[in-house]
């Protein structure tokens, strides 16, 4: 069995969820410790003019105390109704816009109190439009004892059955394989060749949120996740 696991993070990119593919298991960390560096509360889609970076604004204290996600609170600066407006100036010629505006109408138009609580519905979403719902658990619903970057893996294995656990590329620079092997935990570095799709705009250009590949391309999203193209 292969587990992974992720920190929460707003409207994410495609790798993100061909992660949660690869994966038999896959659980959202929401009780990881905010870096001061982070890029969870951000993520770029393509207008008409070009890539848009999309952030949404943080409670400075919390991120300068390094709070779990779920206890850093969003800072309501009016931030839903520009990025929602971005969006669809952006997408309204889309595709498959209108299949999904009600989700993302509804989406921006409630308010949020904390990070985890602002990305979670959309990760459930865009994860049940492509076919992954089943495979998402939450770490705070689990049960565990505490866990740090060193030991969510093994605990997360317990916990699971799994033999496999689907590790970032940069994973090795805090984790130590050998020790892992040691336990029976088989570590695995997910590295993702990001896919080629149809996109609105002319050219192509990757590493977008996940959104623009469900607008532009619907039914065909979850096959293109995986590796494949359109």
């Amino acid at each position: 069995m292969i587990i992974s696991a992720h920190q929460p993070a707003y409207l994410p990119w495609v790798g993100y969820f061909a992660k949660i593919a690869r994966a038999d298991a896959f659980v959202l960390h929401d009780l990881s410790r905010i870096g001061r560096r982070n890029k969870l509360n951000r993520n770029t889609i393509r207008t008409a003019t070009g890539e848009l970076l999309l952030t949404v604004p943080l409670n400075g204290a919390d991120v300068r105390a390094e709070r779990p996600l779920n206890e850093i609170r969003v800072h309501d600066d009016g931030w839903r109704r520009r990025h929602w407006k971005a969006i669809r100036l952006a997408y309204r010629r889309a595709p498959f816009f209108e299949e999904h505006e009600e989700f993302l109408a509804g989406y921006y138009g409630r308010e949020y109190r904390t990070l985890d609580e602002l990305c979670a519905p959309f990760i459930d979403y865009c994860a049940s439009v492509l076919g992954l719902a089943d495979r998402i658990s939450r770490l705070s619903a689990l049960g565990l004892p505490p866990v740090d970057r060193t030991t969510i893996v093994p605990e997360l294995c317990r916990h699971f059955g799994a033999d496999t656990f689907l590790l970032g590329p940069h994973a090795a620079d805090y984790l130590d394989f050998d020790e892992l092997r040691r336990q029976g935990i088989r570590p695995e570095v997910f590295v993702y060749d990001h896919p080629r799709y149809r996109q609105q705009y002319p050219g192509f250009v990757s590493h977008l949120s996940v959104l623009d590949l469900i607008l532009n391309c619907g039914p065909q999203a979850a096959d293109i996740v995986k590796g494949g193209s359109a």
